[in-house]
């Protein structure tokens, strides 16, 4: 028998790795992270050569099979893990070039826009900061990033000016800049026939031209006005030529803030967007372009099931993932929650300047203030007349973007009839408001007659018992400023009674001091994943239609709370979620302005295999 222990421990020191299977080992390899890790593996021998190229390839579609069937996972990574970290931002630009995902710019809501790199690697999980030498862009948002090659290509983007300057005119950039990874410099290109400064666009790469559409354009043949545009602009960059392109009508409306995805080498998807420069609409629709011939084609596709669409589609990214594209927004049990803090990428309101100078626009804040506590304002010393309600200021207070044409034409004809159906029975509701303003006004009234007569039955007493006091130093109060000495006397005597019933209250008032006040439970808004199918459009098929995937319903474990203008990139096998700006007025402490920007990264991933 010890003879036979001894033979088996023997053969089993002999036991390598390479006895595993096939099976075991990419099992064991799927615990490496999937970039860099997994790609030395592939180094070793063949075998493993092998084995890591599958587990890439199962990795990716485990990716899709989990977002179809919204069975993922989130994991958090919180900036105080990591040193160094990164800024809060939002609105800024972001890509993966091989093993690392870049972050570009972006800005905060008191208006300070960012020029400064970052490159998370995805292998170690950890922030760097490149030191970069060249020509670095100014600090902007709003922007576009694409990779090219071993390049980053950043484009356009603004600065906005800060709460204090009101007046300050808004820069619009369409520069061009490059950064070499190799060599870590920043590179500005002069380009020829450049497009008018922009912000709020979209860019993708088609083999070596960079393809830019809509957005915020600020052109001078519109006297430097603030447009939102539907314009297509191709950037050769062989040679650092740009050409607007010529498309075919009907065509989208104008818009920014939209997703441009790419479904092959000749077409790209037009999804979601916003205008509110004129009229507050809100874009839902898809569209589809053909980029081949001298003109290229758009075509619009039906949306399906658009109850189960993304909230908040026009300022949130959406990311392709196979034959899905996925967008995050407020999950479905809390769309009749909290209103949101933050209904439009931007607000802007053009202000005229004479002598034909740039034109200034003001920036109107997405987030609120603080309301004003002072006194003063509706309180002791007067009350501000009410305004009478009119039918404009209904249809401001309800500040909601309103669901808008889907292409240019229908824009012009319908614009009216969108704004009616916006505001049903404005008369009826106008009628209801002046009645509960009037019986406001009784009690109003009503009470501070009561008041007014109690504190003028003690002023006549303290009258009467001083009325001899000081009277050679009396004066007429209808001709002086001055409180009379008297009216000095009465008031000192009342707040000397009031101190004496705040000295010695009422039972029930000490034991209603004494009750600790109740927490206010404060509903959670998370965010959930909504799931566009295209497989119609995409691997050869061409229908008329994509449809919008039933979300799962509840709350999934990790998920954060509600951001909107984030980043969401694609990974190997995952998908980033990075920055972003909270979106509930409900979650937010107004003396800790800090906690509004988000600069935790969170990812979504398939559950792991089991074996």
């Amino acid at each position: 028998m010890e003879l036979i222990h001894q033979s088996l421990r023997h053969e089993t020191l002999l036991i390598t790795i390479e006895d595993l299977p096939d099976e075991v080992l990419e099992f064991i390899l799927s615990f490496l992270p999937p970039y860099k890790d997994l790609q030395n593996c592939m180094a070793v021998c063949k075998r493993w050569c092998g084995c890591a190229q599958n587990v890439l390839r199962k990795t990716s579609t485990k990716l899709v099979k989990a977002i179809g069937e919204f069975n993922i996972l989130w994991k958090n990574i919180t900036a105080t893990d990591i040193v160094p970290t990164i800024t809060k931002r939002f609105s800024h630009a972001a890509c993966i070039l091989e093993n690392n995902m870049y972050i570009f710019g972006g800005c905060t809501t008191n208006a300070t826009s960012f020029n400064d790199l970052w490159m998370f690697d995805l292998s170690k999980r950890q922030w760097i900061r490149p030191l970069a030498t060249g020509t670095y862009p100014v600090p902007k948002a709003y922007t576009s990033m694409v990779t090219y090659k071993d390049c980053l290509v950043v484009f356009g983007g603004w600065t906005y000016p800060s709460l204090s300057q009101y007046y300050q005119n808004v820069t619009m950039f369409n520069d061009i800049h490059f950064y070499c990874v190799n060599t870590n410099k920043w590179i500005l290109i002069n380009t020829s026939n450049p497009p008018p400064p922009m912000a709020g666009h979209s860019a993708c790469i088609k083999e070596d031209e960079m393809i830019v559409f809509g957005g915020l354009i600020m052109s001078a043949a519109q006297n430097y006005q603030i447009q939102c545009s539907n314009d297509v602009w191709v950037l050769d960059i062989t040679t650092f030529s740009w050409r607007k392109q010529q498309t075919t009508k009907p065509r989208p409306s104008p818009r920014y803030a939209q997703s441009l995805i790419s479904l092959d080498s000749d077409r790209l998807m037009l999804l979601g967007g916003v205008q509110t420069l004129h009229n507050r609409f809100v874009y839902s629709d898809c569209w589809i372009l053909t980029m081949k011939g001298p003109t290229w084609t758009w075509k619009e596709i039906a949306v399906r099931n658009k109850e189960w669409a993304a909230a908040n589609i026009w300022c949130n990214p959406a990311c392709r993932v196979g034959d899905k594209v996925v967008s995050l927004s407020r999950s479905r049990h809390g769309w009749n929650g909290a209103k949101p803090l933050v209904t439009s990428a931007v607000r802007l309101s053009a202000l005229s300047r004479p002598e034909n100078a740039p034109v200034s626009v003001r920036i109107e804040q997405s987030l609120q203030r603080p309301l004003d506590r002072d006194q003063n304002i509706n309180g002791r010393r007067g009350v501000l007349p009410r305004q009478p309600i009119t039918r404009q200021a209904l249809i401001n207070a309800s500040n909601e973007p309103i669901a808008g044409p889907s292409n240019e034409q229908e824009r012009d004809n319908n614009v009216e009839v969108t704004n009616e159906n916006a505001i049903p029975d404005v008369n009826h509701t106008v009628g209801e408001s002046n009645n509960i303003i009037d019986m406001n006004k009784k009690d109003a009234i009503m009470r501070k007659n009561k008041i007014k007569n109690k504190g003028m039955k003690i002023v006549r007493q303290l009258q009467e018992a001083n009325k001899y006091r000081m009277a050679a130093f009396a004066c007429d109060s209808s001709t002086s400023n001055t409180p009379n000495e008297n009216d000095l006397i009465n008031q000192r005597q009342i707040a000397h009674l009031e101190n004496r019933l705040e000295a010695h209250p009422p039972p029930q008032a000490v034991e209603n001091q004494n009750r600790q006040p109740a927490v206010k439970k404060v509903k959670r808004n998370t965010l959930t994943m909504h799931v566009l199918d295209i497989s119609t459009v995409v691997d050869g098929n061409s229908m008329n239609y994509v449809s919008w995937l039933c979300p799962r319903l509840g709350e999934m474990n990790g998920a954060p709370e509600e951001l909107v203008m984030y980043s969401l990139v694609k990974g190997n096998g995952e998908l980033i979620m990075f920055g972003g700006v909270h979106n509930d007025i409900s979650i937010l402490n107004y003396s800790e302005q800090q906690n509004m920007y988000s600069n935790s990264l969170h990812f979504i991933t398939p559950p792991r295999d089991i074996i």
